[in-house]
């Protein structure tokens, strides 16, 4: 398609992690399959065609006046009183203000058909199980059991800040967690459709993954290339699957080289991001109005956005919202 000056856009990214690169990313990539694009700088006052924000920072998309566009890779459900359109995990419709877009999206999807390369000896004489892992408190406590149980059965090896007892916190997750034969992958919470990079990390690693999250990621990946804490009624039967596969080469080495994906299962994630998105370009509408119920919840938002650029007062809240 060619691109005229009728085919442009300019967006800006506020409110995402510190690390997130505003230049190259997916966003900017799929609109770019039909529009000159132009990132204007996060610090900027400029107003963009589309403002891109996500759930961290001080809630600066609350102060822009133009078409905002949600995203979010947490088990948040996606405030439509705040944005125009969103991308997250849940699979919702809602007209055409919603897509579902996998956190794991965003951690070399493409790479699943490149793993690590290992020999059969080498992947056998692996040690037992990484976990890399750093929120203990704010997460279901079924998380903290199947560790657990797991360390009853061999002595796991904890590369994050929990439990830390590899002598630091790893600067790369996939070299440590391709040392180990299998990678303990737990999400948060269990949440329908909440299926983040835990599994694809592994995956991509060369690493059997025990995997504990909802059923939709057995929609996404295959099957026999991980254990799927899902399918057993208790921890104990969990541990002793793992137990067997662990001491068995030939079972192991089968879910090791089995396609982490199957064709049937395989999602156009990026294809349905360029409609998605260009579509948004294209119309250029937009759903929050300035008036009603809508604008009273809006300005709601902005009184909390200065609440949170307090660290003082947000750690008072916190505290008052955790008793019981």
């Amino acid at each position: 398609m060619d691109r005229t000056e009728s085919n442009t856009v300019s967006v800006k990214f506020v409110d995402f992690w510190p690390t997130f690169d505003v230049e190259h990313n997916k966003f900017v990539d799929a609109l770019r399959s039909k529009f000159h694009v132009t990132v204007l700088p996060t610090e900027g006052k400029e107003v963009p065609d589309l403002l891109f924000y996500s759930r961290c920072g001080n809630g600066r998309h609350l102060y822009y006046d133009c078409i905002k566009i949600y995203y979010t890779g947490e088990n948040d459900c996606p405030d439509f009183n705040e944005c125009d359109y969103a991308l997250s995990f849940y699979p919702l419709a809602l007209g055409d203000r919603h897509l579902r877009y996998p956190l794991y999206m965003l951690y070399g999807y493409d790479q699943l058909d490149k793993p690590v390369a290992l020999s059969d000896s080498d992947a056998l004489e692996r040690d037992f199980c990484s976990l890399l892992m750093r929120n203990s408190t704010n997460c279901d406590p079924q998380r903290l059991k199947i560790i657990d149980c797991m360390e009853q059965y061999r002595p796991l090896a904890y590369g994050g800040s929990f439990r830390n007892n590899t002598g630091g916190c790893v600067a790369e997750k996939k070299p440590f967690i391709s040392r180990f034969k299998f990678n303990l992958a737990l999400e948060n919470s269990l949440v329908e459709g909440y299926v983040t990079e835990k599994i694809l990390e592994p995956l991509t690693a060369s690493t059997v993954p025990i995997y504990w999250g909802c059923d939709y990621v057995k929609k996404e990946f295959n099957p026999e290339a991980f254990i799927n804490a899902g399918d057993y009624d208790t921890t104990e039967a969990l541990t002793a699957a793992v137990k067997r596969i662990d001491n068995d080469p030939e079972a192991y080495l089968k879910m090791l080289r089995a396609p982490k994906l199957l064709k049937d299962l395989a999602t156009d994630y990026d294809d349905m991001l360029a409609d998605f998105l260009c579509r948004i370009a294209s119309a250029r509408k937009k759903h929050i109005v300035c008036y009603g119920e809508q604008n009273v919840l809006s300005r709601r938002s902005r009184a909390f956005g200065l609440i949170r650029k307090s660290p003082m007062l947000m750690k008072v809240l916190c505290r008052l919202g955790n008793r019981k």
